[in-house]
């Protein structure tokens, strides 16, 4: 059984920010909370109150591999190093129960240690929280697809002063509470073991497609009663945060209507989701429906942001509103996308296994603007991408099927939906 209050994991730099970290871990104390200190410093350092000393991460047990003297290596290399001992560490606090949320507070690379080691040690919806001097600017390499809380330190955290502490005391009282609430569900009721056997299902959904994904969510519901549906904006991080859920087995089942990301990657937008866009739902091999939405368009940023070669190449380009621009993939491209999605899909499966996923093609359309009187409609790219999906796909056990309607057909969206459904009750 968990225990009644929380133990927050109170992760920094030591040599650098000791005084800083244990006016925080007081405070965080003063709240009626445990705290697990981990320094995370170059160099070592000794104090009471550190309970998890740089030399205890740093610990090995094959003989053969020496301990990393991290005083003799660059800033740089000693982040390098030392994340993976940290990541290792904090595995086995959170397997073992021992911690209900993890505060960390740094600046440039302590920002850069704490939150890799929160993005690869901790599943979404651990409460996880990041005061740092880099919380003002492009946070995203930081967060990636996860649920990090960044919160800006406004002056360096380089000595106490009131206006150190009073961001320290806010950080500590938000933690605690979200380790409360943590915890809470952590102990568990009859009410939230009920909502955890429920079904859950992701989505994916662009702005393009979003009439089919509102009717196919609202189908999956009436047809599974009390699921979980989960919408996944796809502008790359949400497609990683998808990817992610589906690997900590948070999600049971994929309706991947919108697969723009992948058209991304291929071709060179600004949203891709990455080359594992696809994989975890098949290393899972969970029931998974999968179509080919906003596949007919790269996206960029404001006209002035399509490269050259693109611009002088007279691509079909769609000022889709003031900051987005959409181009129109070609039948070129359409080819290298359908092997793309094809290749991810089998994931180095052997062929003939995967027999929970099905391939579902809207021949009308594959999004708003690519129905019969809108400016990206082609069906010859089109073709050259359903064709390829197919022939790729042969024999491989994943059924590919063509649909005459456009993926936004109310009942093309019932009936993938419907497909979904078949493959859950199996």
């Amino acid at each position: 059984m968990p225990p009644n209050i929380p133990t927050i994991l109170l992760l920094g730099t030591c040599d650098t920010k000791l005084s800083e970290l244990l006016y925080t871990k007081s405070q965080i104390e003063s709240t009626n909370a445990t705290v697990l200190l981990m320094d995370t410093g170059r160099n070592p350092i000794t104090h009471e109150e550190i309970a998890i000393p740089q030399s205890a991460l740093l610990t090995t047990t094959t003989a053969s591999i020496p301990t990393p003297d991290l005083t003799t290596l660059t800033r740089a290399e000693y982040i390098t190093t030392l994340i993976p001992y940290a990541t290792k560490k904090v595995t086995h606090l959170h397997e073992h129960h021992q911690i209900h949320g993890i505060l960390a507070i740094g600046g440039s690379c302590g920002t850069t240690l704490a939150a890799t080691v929160m993005r690869d040690a901790l599943p979404v919806g651990f409460p996880k929280l990041l005061v740092s001097t880099m919380a003002s600017g492009d946070v995203g390499p930081f967060i990636g697809e996860t649920d990090i809380s960044m919160m800006y330190s406004v002056v360096d955290i380089a000595g106490r002063n009131r206006i150190v502490e009073g961001v320290l005391d806010n950080a500590a009282g938000g933690i605690v509470g979200m380790a409360g609430a943590f915890l809470k569900r952590e102990r568990g009721s009859t009410a939230e073991m009920e909502v955890s056997s429920r079904v859950r299902i992701g989505i994916s959904m662009f702005g393009v497609t979003t009439p089919g994904v509102t009717r196919a969510r609202e189908r999956l519901e009436e047809a599974l009663g009390g699921c979980e549906v989960y919408v996944f904006h796809a502008t790359g991080s949400g497609g990683r945060a998808l990817e992610r859920l589906v690997r900590e087995g948070q999600i049971d089942a994929v309706l991947d209507l919108t697969t723009t990301e992948v058209v991304d990657e291929v071709v060179g937008g600004v949203l891709s989701a990455g080359p594992g866009r696809l994989t975890a739902a098949s290393v899972r091999d969970i029931p998974r429906v999968v179509s080919v939405g906003a596949c007919d368009m790269v996206n960029f940023g404001e006209v002035g942001t399509v490269p050259a070669t693109f611009r002088e190449g007279k691509r079909l380009l769609h000022e889709h509103n003031a900051t987005v621009t959409l181009m129109r993939t070609t039948k070129k491209e359409c080819v290298e996308i359908g092997r793309f999605i094809a290749g991810n899909l089998l994931d180095s499966r052997d062929r003939g296994q995967l027999r929970r996923t099905k391939v579902i093609l809207p021949v009308g359309g594959v999004s708003m603007l690519d129905v019969a009187g809108q400016p990206f409609h082609d069906p010859e790219a089109d073709e050259a991408l359903f064709s390829t999906l197919e022939r790729e796909l042969e024999g491989s056990g994943i059924c590919v099927m063509r649909d005459p309607r456009d993926i936004n057909d109310p009942s093309f969206a019932v009936a993938v939906a419907d497909e979904l459904v078949k493959l859950i009750r199996q």
